[in-house]
């Protein structure tokens, strides 16, 4: 017993360093998605508010012709993807899950007689997809608009400059702590810029004076709604990423707790035995000296 004992109870403090350390994984991934969370709710209505004006003024200023509303090279042999992921793993199926719609996504354009350049925010999609491409840190809940800059400029360049034909993004968006959409959209030329029906278009034409003209707000505001699309869906994936680690380090440990109980009462039952055995052993010894 004191070998299977010793054994048992080296494992049982094996398992509970590992419970620690899933533990404060969660309780960080915990801390992170609150702050996150907070952000991106509070930032929906400003993204959402801000595609109903550009909607609105794409529809009344229809003379604008802007690279960003319609396709500089349509016939670029590729295409842009702007692929979120995160840094790090241990977060269930989160990244596996992005890149797999990043592969479809790849497989859909080349049936189109397409290739795919990726840009990459966050190491395991970089990691998953042959570490190619451009690939920046992903970002955090400290994330600003500033931070972006550098994807942004990556993005605009290649698509004004007519190598690729459009630019497109995929990321997960936040639905709640259990669940999270891989979605993606086409960022270049901007996709969300649908006109506004006959009627919203009239009233908002009748209800305000626009000063500048529309034009001069759509041509100005358009850079700052790509961004704000990118800033967006930047927080949604970040957000995405610490509710599944939350999740995946809460069942880890859940699970951490399970093993310790069985090896405890696994190691109970060899100690019993070994005890018994040593009575036995004992009480043998005392009815030979008898004999």
């Amino acid at each position: 017993m004191a070998k299977g004992g010793k054994e048992i109870r080296n494992r049982i403090k094996s398992v509970k360093s590992t419970q620690q350390i899933t533990k404060a994984m969660k309780m960080v991934a915990a801390a992170r998605l609150r702050k996150s969370e907070g952000r991106t709710q509070a930032s929906r209505p400003y993204t959402d508010t801000l595609a109903g004006v550009m909607r609105n003024l794409a529809s009344v200023a229809t003379e604008v012709d802007h690279p960003f509303l319609s396709h500089v090279n349509a016939e670029a042999p590729k295409v842009m993807l702007l692929l979120f992921t995160g840094d790090k793993g241990l977060c269930g199926s989160f990244n596996a899950n992005l890149v797999k719609k990043a592969e479809q996504f790849i497989r859909e354009q080349r049936s189109q007689g397409r290739e795919t350049e990726i840009v990459f925010v966050g190491k395991k999609g970089w990691q998953a997809l042959g570490k190619g491409g451009s690939w920046f840190p992903g970002f955090n809940e400290n994330t600003s608009y500033a931070d972006l800059k550098p994807v942004n400029a990556v993005l605009t360049n290649a698509y004004l400059e007519g190598e690729v034909a459009e630019v497109h993004m995929i990321y997960a968006r936040f639905i709640n702590v259990m669940k999270s959409d891989p979605t993606a959209v086409r960022l270049l030329p901007i996709q969300s810029l649908e006109p506004a029906g006959e009627d919203e278009a009239e009233g908002f034409a009748d209800n305000y004076d626009l000063e500048p003209s529309p034009e001069e707000l759509l041509t100005a505001l358009l850079p700052r709604y790509f961004q704000t699309i990118m800033f967006q869906a930047a927080m949604e994936n970040f957000t995405s990423e610490n509710g599944a680690r939350m999740v995946a380090m809460e069942n880890a440990t859940k699970a951490a707790g399970d093993m310790i109980d069985a090896l405890t009462l696994e190691y109970n039952k060899a100690r019993q035995a070994g005890i018994t055995l040593e009575l036995l052993d004992i009480v043998g010894g005392a009815e030979a000296l008898k004999g």
